[in-house]
């Protein structure tokens, strides 16, 4: 490759001979740098910290001692040799990508280059001092700008080298097309004053200093005032790279990586993704602000569960930020710090610094602990100076090392200036979410220590009065959750809410395992708690002597991960459970050395062990051991279960979630009592601390404006209808459109309960319903066998094998349809049914499972039966009902495709950390938008950005053409899934995946785009007066907000588009982070709450609009598909979405299969997905993941 001459001498070979010849190229400009720099002193700015070693011992506190570095004189320092920061990265062969960062102490350089066969580009971003200046090299420009004008053109220089030289573009792009690189003004250029720098008269330009003399390259000069824009860059060039430009916050930020991340699809390819690291720092209103309010509707005034917090004298206070270090005085291997170890030995520091009157106390008195790393205070720490120890070596292994530092300081005016959209605002966007993040520390330092703090986030706490037993040895604990947030108020808020959370019962293990493993007394499967616990009375336990394989499994996955005590010694220490041991305790042996050291090793029994060394009888020897090490088992009969073990939501068994379901649903105004109890029990105005911050937290719930939207009319073949309360009814309606007739089916019973009689009665009632629905049901005598045995895994595929033979000879096609009758809720059949009828026969065949208590019983079997019917009417290509497109504003008929996208991770367990998740998207084929079909990718775990979604939608607008003719001008993609951290990141990359997608397919072809993130994990619950609320005590199905506890800046509302039968209704949270379509606040909402009532299987609005909500669906009923019996089956995934959605099944009682899996860590077959819904194109047309 003709690379310049000065470059071509180098002849690198590796990006290490690269990242060398660089750095000469930076320390051969240090004496540049030095004439720049010349007369200046330099700067040293002081990094406060102390290290304080606390000592830790039960019952009283020793000593405190404090160490500081000296005090370095401010005289200049001596040279210190940069500090090299290299990422290497793993790309395809054909291109490699090097970002070097060469640091001193005061003069950071960043080069990051990239080149392959065709091109080189490489971009140098120096910040010299006092004065800062930018510069771009790049051998593919031929532009120099100095003072603003066009420097002498270099591209002489390159004559011999016969590269292409196209003018760097430097204007602001749209962001639609990619983030822009600001022009020269929003960077407040000035003019180039320095002629150290300046080239000299007579010399080409380009030779201002030795790195870019040796780069012969362009260059432009910037002089910033406050902080150069640098830029992240990715050459367009290169194939299979999407081009972007991306301003970064920090100097850091700009070396960041390319990494080749293989997104499993069905061609195997490794594609390049840009990381998030960069992107997820933009800020949210860089992309699009808030057009407006909306006006249409019925106003009301209602309540939301906000409080208003004002700031004492008008002005927030000025907060400082501390990053602190806990560790061993003396350092542990793989030492282990809890939260709870944590905030205990901050506790204690606390204590004797107040107690002692230090200059401390003050900042400790207001000091707000997160337990990890950060402490807030209004008023800053007296870091002392000079270094103590008053620590001997005996106590050194009780003590503990405290280092605290001075990171920040936090101006909370910010946050108050952000809430009322003063002008400028959005800049100090970074320094907003950090005061948040310090107020939300503040806001949990009194309950963490009153109640049981539990969550992720940290920000859930409960108690254990009014715990509610439920089956299989757990509790439901109540509790409640707070935060503190930005809004458009012109306050910020603090959001409180009530929670119910599911834990494991404390207390001895003996006394527990009859309910965990379900033999519970008084009710099947240990439903009811046998006499005594919450509910008086004396304790009865059956006595358990042994255990089977099943239910030592089952009380494997229960326990594997809960704290215990142990109670045949004096101890208070928490152990957690690894596993639970297949033998039992009188079969476990070891061997020990001799007490006196000297004679032979003996082998002891473990009730031997515990007889010798703690006199403690074992008493059921034949029960199994829990094992909580890799050579630690302890006898049940000396375990006692810790309180506030939670058990994860995937892990609740049916009953569990039915009874945990009727605990939590609390009616709209008892739930507003309840919260407001709350809020009286906090009492922020007594709390000391928060007052010391000047803050006041308001006593009373937000008022705001609410809208209530008019409904739509749903479109049936023989009728229209308007919905009133988001309901309608069925009754003497037809489906808008049937495709295919019902001819090729057969039914296949796992209930031994159910006998043949009933079922044919319920089969040729289930044909008249249909039938009166607008189905052609052609064959009304189906196949029928059963019943089966549901545990017995060949005879279950049999049967389904079987069905779908008979089904085929029945119908003369393909089989069409098997129905399932299910003896009860076990989610594991479902689930093995759902796989199987995928994978395990010549071709997928939709299922229809049903409950054959529903059958047995006459009780609401009518509305039971419409609802399998609108399912089937689905699965054979139909469509219920429709929405007028009349109604749907914004879209245009045969020109528009929604698009809907969700990610499904593995759960967070024990040999899954390389599981990959299931991303899936679903788009609109017909003109009326709503007919679907759906892409499923499989890519690496636990990343909420789409990796493969370019072919996704490639694949989505082919569809589209072979059905309309025409690629579609306009593309609405809802988005579920995606936390508020993650907006940038995800808008960035798939909006620019959706456009190149457009642009592969069609030369020119670009949609317009509207990209609306949906978000059902909040805790905003809204309340309305008697006159306002229906029979439920919820407000009406349409309520629209978009005022007062809404972003200030971002185009988002809060949409309650379902009427809520059991508890209160939680409305969805939708966030529009990209418009080209130009919508106003009043279409978008009116047409998602229009979509809202399309959904196909039921004759109500739903929560989510529909096309999202499908997406949810499939990403579980791919998970089941790809999962292989032998591992992930046990492992259920839970969803990036919300509520009943994103419940997962809970494995079967055993399972059996060979590991086949390439995902690392997970059992799955990457292509059998789209391999098979790429050869049956026929049940692409149905809805089989209804």
């Amino acid at each position: 490759m003709p690379y310049p001459r000065e470059y071509a001498q180098s002849d690198f070979t590796d990006l290490d001979q690269e990242t060398s010849y660089l750095q000469q190229e930076y320390d051969s400009s240090q004496p540049r740098r030095s004439q720049v720099n010349r007369g200046g002193e330099e700067r040293y700015q002081r990094r406060h910290h102390s290290e304080v070693n606390v000592d830790v011992e039960p019952g009283r506190l020793l000593t405190t001692t404090t160490s500081d570095p000296p005090m370095r004189s401010r005289s200049p320092r001596p040279r210190i040799p940069p500090k090299v920061n290299q990422t290497l990265i793993d790309t395809p062969s054909h291109i490699r990508t090097a970002s070097i960062e060469l640091i001193d102490d005061d003069t950071p350089v960043s080069v990051t280059s990239s080149f392959n066969r065709h091109s080189r580009h490489l971009s140098a971003t120096t910040p010299f001092s006092p004065t800062q200046y930018t510069r771009r090299v790049s051998h593919t420009g031929s532009e120099e700008t100095v003072d603003g004008t066009l420097a002498q053109d270099a591209s002489s220089r390159f004559r011999d080298s016969n590269l292409r030289i196209p003018r760097p573009q430097t204007s602001v792009r749209h962001p639609t097309q990619d983030l822009p690189l600001p022009r020269t003004s929003e960077v407040d250029q000035m003019n180039f004053t320095d002629t150290a720098n300046m080239p000299d008269e007579g010399q080409p330009a380009g030779y201002g200093s030795p790195l870019i003399d040796r780069l012969q390259g362009s260059y432009t000069s910037t002089r910033t005032p406050s902080h150069p824009v640098p830029f992240y860059e990715i050459p367009s060039e290169q194939r299979g790279i999407i081009p972007t430009r991306v301003p970064v916050s920090g100097q850091r930020d700009l070396v960041s990586r390319v990494e080749a991340s293989p997104s499993v699809s069905s061609q195997m390819t490794q594609r390049l993704s840009v990381t998030t690291e960069i992107l997820a720092k933009l800020r949210l209103t860089s992309f699009v602000v808030r057009p407006g309010y909306g006006t249409n509707g019925r106003q009301l005034s209602i309540l939301a569960n906000f409080y208003q917090v004002r700031a004492l004298g008008g002005k927030g206070r000025v907060i400082h930020h501390y990053d602190i270090e806990i560790d061993p005085a003396v350092p542990v291997t793989n030492q282990k710090k809890p939260k709870s170890l944590m905030r205990t030995v901050w506790e204690q520091l606390v204590v004797e610094q107040v107690c002692a009157n230090s200059d401390w106390t003050p900042g400790f008195k207001t000091c707000a602990f997160d337990g990890r790393k950060n402490a807030f205070t209004p008023i800053e720490f007296p870091i002392p100076r000079g270094d103590r120890n008053d620590s001997s070596s005996d106590e050194e292994m009780k003590r503990w090392k405290v280092k605290v530092r001075h990171v920040a300081i936090i101006d909370l005016e910010l946050v108050m200036k952000y809430c009322r959209a003063d002008e400028g605002a959005p800049s100090n966007e970074e320094q907003v979410l950090t005061g948040v993040m310090a107020v939300n520390v503040l806001m949990r330092d009194h309950p963490s220590r009153t109640y049981a703090q539990c969550g992720a986030s940290g920000n859930r706490f409960f108690t254990i009065e009014q715990a509610v037993a439920i089956s299989h040895g757990a509790i439901v604990a109540r509790g409640f959750m707070q935060s503190f947030c930005y809004s458009s108020s012109g306050r910020p808020l603090l959001n409180l809410d009530i929670g119910f959370s599911a834990f494991l019962d404390s207390g001895p293990l003996l006394q527990l395992l009859p309910k965990l493993i379900g033999r519970g007394m008084g009710g099947e499967r240990g439903r009811n708690p046998p006499p005594g616990g919450y509910y008086g009375g004396v304790q009865s336990t059956p006595e358990i002597t042994e255990l089977n394989e099943m239910e030592i499994k089952r009380l494997k996955d229960k326990l594997r991960g809960a704290k215990f005590r142990v109670t045949h010694r004096h101890s208070s220490r928490l152990h957690t459970v690894m596993s639970v041991t297949l033998q039992s305790a009188e079969r476990i042996t070891f061997s020990m050395q001799s007490k006196d050291g000297r004679g032979q090793d003996q082998v002891l029994s473990l009730p031997q062990y515990f007889r010798d060394y703690y006199q403690a009888t074992i008493t059921r020897p034949r029960l199994p051991c829990i094992q909580y090490g890799k050579k630690s088992f302890i006898p049940f009969e000396f375990v006692e279960l810790a309180e506030w073990n939670s058990v994860a939501a995937m892990k609740l068994t049916p009953d569990q979630t039915a009874e945990m379901i009727r605990i939590s649903a609390v009616k709209p105004r008892e739930r507003a009592a309840k919260i407001q109890q709350w809020r009286v029990d906090l009492a922020y105005e007594k709390q000391e601390k928060i007052s010391a911050w000047g803050l006041q937290v308001n006593k009373q719930m937000v008022e705001l404006k609410a809208r209530v939207l008019a409904a739509p009319s749903v479109k049936y073949a023989n009728v229209d209808v308007r919905p009133e309360g988001g309901e309608w009814s069925l009754r003497a309606k037809k489906a808008s459109c049937c495709f295919i007739p019902l001819k090729a089916w057969a039914f296949i019973s796992f209930d031994k309960f159910l006998d043949e009689d009933p079922m044919r009665r319920y089969i040729q009632y289930l044909i008249d319903v249909l039938e009166a629905h607008g189905v052609e049901v052609e064959n009304r005598h189906p196949p029928c066998i059963g019943p089966i045995n549901p545990f017995n895994e060949a005879r279950r595929l049999e049967a389904l094998q079987e069905a779908a033979r008979d089904a085929y000879r029945a119908g003369k096609r393909n089989p069409q349809l098997i129905c399932v009758i299910l003896p009860g809720k076990d989610a594991w059949l479902y689930e093995a049914i759902k796989k199987s009828s995928f994978v395990d026969l010549k071709a997928p065949v939709p299922t229809q499972c049903m409950q054959a208590a529903k059958i047995r019983t006459h009780r609401g079997i009518e509305a039971y039966t419409e609802n399998l019917v609108m399912k089937i009417q689905s699965k054979l290509g139909g469509i219920t009902h429709r929405i007028p497109f009349n109604q749907l504003p914004g879209m245009v008929h045969g020109k528009t495709m929604l698009l809907g996208a969700d990610v499904g991770h593995p759960p967070i367990k024990p040999g899954l950390d390389n599981a990959p998740s299931v991303a899936c998207s679903i788009a609109t084929t017909n003109p009326d938008c709503d007919a679907f079909t759906p892409q499923i990718r499989l890519q690496r775990g636990r990343g909420e950005i789409i990796c493969d979604l370019a072919d996704m939608v490639v694949n989505h607008l082919r569809i589209f053409k072979d059905r309309n003719g025409e690629y579609p001008e306009r593309i609405l993609i809802f988005r579920d899934g995606v936390s508020e951290g993650q907006y940038a990141a995800t808008l960035q990359y798939e909006h620019h995946a959706v456009h190149q997608a457009c642009e592969r397919l069609q030369r020119g072809y670009r949609a317009r785009i509207l990209v609306c993130i949906c978000a059902k994990r909040h805790n905003t619950r809204f309340f309305g007066s008697e006159l306002d609320i229906d029979k439920t005590g919820n407000l009406p199905s349409g309520l629209v907000v978009d005022r007062s506890v809404t972003h200030p800046f971002v185009f988002d509302f809060f949409l309650q588009a379902h009427s809520s039968r059991v508890g209160t209704a939680r409305p969805t949270h939708y966030v529009c982070l990209l418009d080209e379509l130009g919508m106003t606040p009043d279409e978008l909402q009116q047409l998602v709450y229009n979509l809202c009532h399309s959904f196909s299987r039921c004759t109500k609005s739903v929560s989510l609009v529909p096309v999202c909500y499908i997406a949810d669906l499939v990403c579980q009923k791919a998970r089941i598909i790809v999962h292989e019996r032998g591992g992930s089956t046990t492992a259920p995934s839970e969803s990036s979405g919300d509520g009943d959605r994103g419940k997962a099944y809970p494995a079967p009682p055993s399972t059996t299969g060979t590991m086949r899996g390439r995902g690392g860590g997970s059992d799955l077959d990457i292509l059998k997905v789209q391999t098979l819904l790429r050869k049956n194109p026929d049940i692409e047309d149905s809805a089989w993941w209804m």
